[in-house]
């Protein structure tokens, strides 16, 4: 048997076992000719949690107008549903656009953009976060390089952009967490809807690379950020090229190699690894007991780093409104 929704010639199908209902209709369908069912009769046949209910709706109904009146039909449908689904599609659409333009030797670039575009958000001063306003800010000293990824990602965005406009802010977050997943980090879930700002942020909102551990502690602490969110969020520089393992493998080298501290040895280019700010958390007792665990437990890191991740994403955007 089948789940339907009959109307006059027409008849609307979705399932594999059939029992009418008064809502919860689900969707994508299917249109099968059936018999005439006569009169003036819309037969609607879905799934509510395991009920078995039915209605028989009457309208004056044939011909063309019976396919116009399948758009009553959403009405009756939850609208959380309606949005889920097509968030869903949106979502899976501008994962494989982003995937055809990104590769394993871009995917630090792509994510160190996530960080530049989120992380000029400050709690008290309600501003920056993820608002797409790094495109307005590339010349910036500190977004040096960055071009060369909003270019990579222009290629998805024009092509989503065909079927339904995306913003900057939902293209780049959605980016970071496929680049993470690319280098075999952890999948992180990423919602959509978020809302461009039209001016470029507030200049030096980001951290600065030569602080020490207590000001990005404090630094981090003003974007709403604990002292575990800020040591977790540093693992990104696992890739690239600042010396912390393979520069295309997302993993837990980065808190191994700090651990080690390298750079205390007068070998070679071992002085070069990580940035000061990377050297100054092993320095401090509360940022070492994170930076022990996830050398330690990486699964820990990649579950830390992907509630992390989508904290920083979502922390300070703008949403569209729901339906």
């Amino acid at each position: 048997m089948s789940h339907t929704v009959a109307v006059d010639r027409w008849v609307l199908s979705s399932g594999a076992s059939s029992f009418t209902s008064t809502s919860n209709f689900y969707f994508p369908t299917t249109f099968t000719r059936s018999p005439h069912f006569g009169g003036n009769i819309i037969r609607a046949s879905a799934t509510t949690s395991g009920s078995n209910e039915s209605v028989i709706c009457k309208s004056l109904l044939c011909g063309r107008r019976a396919l116009l009146s399948l758009a009553t039909l959403s009405l009756v449908m939850p609208c959380d549903r309606v949005n889920n689904s097509f968030a869903a599609d949106e979502s899976f659409r501008l994962r494989e656009e982003i995937r055809k333009v990104l590769s394993k030797g871009k995917a630090a670039g792509v994510l160190r953009l996530v960080f530049h575009d989120a992380g000029t958000f400050q709690v008290d001063e309600k501003i920056g976060g993820m608002n797409g306003s790094i495109v307005f800010e590339l010349d910036r000293p500190e977004n040096k390089g960055l071009k060369k990824s909003i270019k990579i990602l222009e290629k998805a965005k024009s092509q989503i952009g065909v079927v339904q406009p995306v913003s900057w802010a939902d293209i780049i977050a959605l980016a970071g967490a496929e680049a993470v997943s690319l280098c075999g980090g952890p999948s992180i879930p990423i919602k959509l809807g978020r809302i461009d700002s039209l001016v470029p942020d507030p200049e030096g909102k980001l951290p600065e690379e030569s602080l020490d551990a207590t000001s990005l502690k404090q630094c981090f602490e003003r974007k709403g950020f604990s002292t575990q969110e800020l040591v977790a969020l540093s693992g990104a520089h696992t890739l690239g090229s600042k010396g912390f393992g393979n520069p295309v493998v997302f993993d837990n080298a980065y808190f191994k190699i700090l651990m080690e501290k390298p750079w205390l040895s007068s070998a070679g280019m071992t002085s070069m690894v990580g940035l000061p700010s990377d050297r100054a958390l092993v320095e401090d007792d509360e940022c070492v007991r994170w930076i022990s665990k996830y050398a330690e437990d990486q699964s820990l890191f990649f579950e830390d780093f992907k509630n992390a991740y989508t904290k920083l994403v979502d922390t300070g955007a703008t949403w569209k409104k729901s339906l």
